[in-house]
This record gives C-alpha cells, sequence and structure tokens, in this order.
C-alpha cells in the first residue's frame, strides 16, 4: 500500500462512523473494559459495537452497548475495530476485520515485533503480510490506542491510558503510550494523539505526514525512541516547519537507553548528534528532558510568534529581591537581554515613572524589585508602565493565582499558626479567581507584548492554570528554571522560519 492510500484511510480512521471492539468485556480491570470506557467517557456519540464470542454475552450488554458474536453480526458496515485480545487470537482478529471489509484497527495488544523470539517475530510478519493484502492499515500492536477529535462533536479515545483529553489544535505521537498520556493530561487542547507502539504497519511518518496536512493541527509534538525512514522524516519536516512548528522529545540515547528502546518498541534508536544536526537544518525545536518539552508544547501555543528582535528584550518585575536575581542570570545565560533602563532612550523616563509607586530605596533599573512595598496599586501600574513602554518584548512576573496553593503547603506547630493558615485561606479563596481572571486579562490586553507569569507551585494537574492554558496566556509552574530555555528555543525557531521566507 503506497502513502497516499493510507493517508485516505487515515481520514477514516481519524473520523470514523462508528466503532467496534473486538474483545470488549464487562469486567472492569480488563484492557477491553479500560477500552469501552475511554470511548464513552471522552464524549463518543456515535455508534459501538462490543465483540465477544463468549455465550454469557448473549443477548446482554456492556457499558450500555449490545453485545455482538463477531463482526459480520454488526448492523452495518464497521469503519473501525480496537482489537484488545491475547497475543495468540490477534491474526485471527484482524482476519475477521479484513474478510468484513474493515480498513481501520488499532491493536492494543503487545507481544509482537518487540518480541525477539522466533515465534512472535513470525507471528509480528504474518500480522504485517495479512494487513497489507487485506488492505487494512492499523494502529500498533503494543499501543495504548489512539485519540481524535477531528469531529469536535463526538471525539473519540479508542485506548486504555488515564486521560481524558479535550478538542484542540496540538497533535501528538508518542512511541510510549505513558509518555503520550502524561502529555494529554498536562496539555490543554488535544487534536490527535497517537500511541504507535511497535508502528509494524502505519509508522510515526505517516502520522506526521497527515499531521502536517491537516490545517487545524497547530502545534506537533513527537516522543520517539527511533525513525524508520530518516530521510522521509526530514522531508516531512522541512516543509511542515514553515506552517507550524514540530516539537521532538529523544529517547534512547545513551548506549542501554538504546537498547531499552530497542526491546520496548523494537525501535533503532540512532545517534543523538545526527538527530540533532537533521532538526538544525529542518527547524524542529529539540527538548533535553520531559517538564521542558511539555512547556515548549504549551510556549508553541501561546507565545508564538514571537518579535523578530534579536536578542529578545525582557523585563522583570518581581516582590522577591532573590528570584529577581536568579531569573536574570537564567535569560543571560540562554541569550535573552535583560533590558538595561539607563541604557535605553525611553529608559529614564520609565524610571522616573515607576519611582512614583515604589519607595526612594528600589533598584532604579531593569529588573524591578518591588521591595514589599505596601502599596496595593503599585504591581498594577508598574506592569502597566513596562507593557506600555517600548523597551520590551517579553515580561516575566510572578503570579499571584497560586497562593493557595502555597497556604496550603503551611504546616503549623500551634493553635496559633493553624488560625493564621485558617484565615489566610478564607481570604485566598475568596479572591483566587479574581486575581486569575485580572492576570489574564492583563496579558490579553497587550498582545504583542509576550507576558509570561512564573510561579513556584507545580502546575501539572493543578486546575487554576486551566484558565491560563484556555486563553493562551503563559505561565511556568514549579520548574520556571524552564522558562528562559523555552523562550530562547522557541525564539530560535522563529528566527529560522522567518529566514526561511526570505530565501
Amino acid at each position: 500500500m503506497n502513502i497516499e492510500e493510507k493517508l485516505e484511510l487515515m481520514k477514516v480512521m481519524f473520523n470514523p462512523k462508528n466503532v467496534a471492539i473486538i474483545g470488549a468485556t464487562d469486567k472492569m480491570m480488563k484492557i477491553g473494559s479500560f477500552v469501552g470506557m475511554s470511548v464513552l467517557s471522552c464524549g463518543f456519540k456515535k455508534n459501538i459495537y462490543p465483540i465477544n464470542p463468549n455465550p454469557k454475552y448473549q443477548k446482554k450488554k456492556i457499558l450500555g452497548n449490545e453485545v455482538y458474536p463477531s463482526l459480520d453480526k454488526c448492523p452495518e458496515q464497521i469503519d473501525l475495530v480496537g482489537i484488545v485480545v491475547p497475543p495468540n487470537v490477534v491474526v485471527d482478529s484482524v482476519k475477521q476485520a479484513i474478510e468484513n471489509e474493515v480498513k481501520t484497527a488499532a491493536i492494543i495488544t503487545a507481544g509482537f515485533g518487540e518480541v525477539k523470539t522466533e515465534e512472535r517475530q513470525r507471528e509480528n510478519k504474518e500480522l504485517v503480510r495479512l494487513a497489507e493484502k487485506g488492505g487494512l492499515i492499523f494502529v500498533g500492536p503494543n499501543s495504548m490506542g489512539f485519540y481524535t477529535s477531528e469531529d469536535k462533536t463526538s471525539p473519540l479515545h479508542l485506548g486504555f491510558g488515564f486521560m481524558l483529553p479535550k478538542p484542540g489544535s496540538v497533535s501528538i505521537i508518542s512511541q510510549s503510550g505513558t509518555m503520550g498520556t502524561i502529555l494529554c493530561n498536562a496539555i490543554q487542547g488535544i487534536r490527535y494523539f497517537v500511541s504507535s507502539g511497535n508502528e509494524a504497519s502505519l509508522t510515526l511518518e505517516d502520522y506526521l505526514q497527515y499531521y502536517a496536512q491537516d490545517d487545524e493541527t497547530k502545534v506537533i509534538a513527537l516522543f520517539a525512541e527511533g525513525l524508520r525512514a530518516g530521510r522521509r522524516f526530514k522531508e516531512i519536516c522541512t516543509e511542515t516547519t514553515k506552517k507550524k512548528p514540530i516539537l521532538f522529545l529523544k529517547a534512547g540515547i545513551t548506549k542501554t537507553g538504546a537498547r531499552a528502546a530497542n526491546s520496548h518498541t523494537g525501535s533503532i534508536a540512532g545517534s543523538l548528534d545526527m538527530y540533532k544536526s537533521v532538526f538544525k537544518q529542518t527547524g524542529v525545536i529539540f527538548a533535553d528532558q520531559i517538564m521542558e518539552f511539555i512547556y515548549l508544547i504549551k510556549g508553541a501555543q501561546n507565545l508564538l510568534p514571537l518579535p523578530n528582535n534579536d536578542p529578545l528584550r525582557a523585563g522583570i518585575i518581581s516582590g522577591g529581591g532573590g528570584f529577581v536575581v536568579h531569573l536574570t542570570d537564567l535569560c543571560e545565560k540562554h541569550g535573552i537581554n535583560i533590558v538595561d533602563l539607563n541604557a535605553e532612550s525611553n529608559g529614564p523616563k520609565l524610571i522616573e515613572d515607576i519611582s512614583k509607586h515604589l519607595p526612594f530605596y528600589w533598584s532604579h533599573n531593569n529588573p524591578v524589585d518591588m521591595v514589599a512595598t505596601n502599596n496595593p496599586d503599585a504591581f498594577q501600574n508598574i506592569i502597566e508602565l513596562m507593557l506600555n513602554s517600548d523597551c520590551f518584548d517579553v515580561i516575566f512576573t510572578m503570579t499571584s493565582a497560586t497562593f493557595l496553593e502555597r497556604i496550603k503547603m503551611l504546616k503549623p506547630n500551634n493553635d496559633y499558626g493553624k488560625r493564621m493558615k485558617e484565615m489566610m485561606m478564607m481570604r485566598g479563596s475568596d479572591r483566587i479567581n479574581q486575581v486569575a481572571d485580572h492576570e489574564i486579562n492583563l496579558a490579553l490586553k497587550y498582545p504583542e507584548k509576550k507576558v509570561i507569569y512564573i510561579s513556584l507551585t507545580p502546575s501539572l494537574g493543578n486546575p487554576i492554570y486551566d484558565k491560563y492554558d484556555e486563553n493562551r496566556v503563559m505561565v511556568f509552574g514549579g520548574n520556571f528554571e524552564t522558562a528562559a530555555i523555552v523562550l530562547r528555543k522557541l525564539h530560535d525557531y522563529q528566527k529560522f522560519i522567518d529566514h526561511k521566507s526570505m530565501t
């Protein structure tokens, strides 16, 4: 089957009119039950057909859907099957799908290409041979399935990862189901997610090409242990990065990690230097670790396009002196200019204006340390002055929306401390949403500038940050030291595509 035929069938796979699950069960701790629950819980509203030949399911239902003993008993032609059966019956399930003219499938079951025994390798080859002969494409095997919101009114999660994505514009390919699940829980708004598994039929390059051609995909994120078609990958990336960013986290970069990758998905990890060379040529944004990767994805959503000034000019405003000194060091280390207001034509006037709102002993330059002023309006007035100034492209500041989370961490050791914590919790809970709304509105008011909020409170799984993500406002939570790295890498990408557009 050629690439064009695969891509055409993927349109059916990512927007099926119905789904059958071979191996569906009502036993709640079985994968066949988890997959059915995932389909329902993510909002799939079209027809679902559980398939299980066990006589005990005759005239019964699984999760509210009538059970059928085989695909040929379903009342309509099936678009997509999920295969959740033991390894020794996967091939028979694929045969059944082909006999019933099903063209797309997701094979959740493991135990094929990643197992280096002669028997399992032979079974894997037979699986591929049957599918190719029958004109069927499939995700996996050894996959946690996939998610698609191509039909936003009926998003589909045909898999078993603990995730409940919402439709959006980020498309993800992960050769690890677990890593993919982490990403889908960390990122707001998923267009597609595929746990590609062993890639016996569809490969990372196939999904990448599909995402590249999809107008609704604005950001592409890849977690990979290895590639099947390096030259094709490079060609796709070269064209795609001109229109949308591609972010890549590479696993298997050490000798031991490469061995682990080969036993996990059967992929060959390859040299990190080789990958980095390809990324540099094509404009792919490379992440060094998982939290950086997550924030790069968020940054690609929330910060791009960046101003074309080189270097980027940053302002910092905070209530903590040590914090701003450390952040200044990080920015300078990564090529971000912390503007010296005394060297700017309009800088002295800005210093004069800021001085009206702070005690005489403030630093009189950027970064702006609020020196614990008791003026409740000072922060608002100063950040507005900085945003209205032509001295900065980016403003870093600390968010106050996580105040309540920080109070929760306090551990009083007497009654006075407990009463103090209780009082602060009561005051904080009343204001927390107001603070978040204010900070978001402030960032949206100055779209030509980039406001970056920073907190020491972790952001993953913290619902207060959802508002910021939904409004495309950038927050670094828990690991603010990645902020300068992410900004620099996104700016490098911006410069790359700006240069390409001029050549």
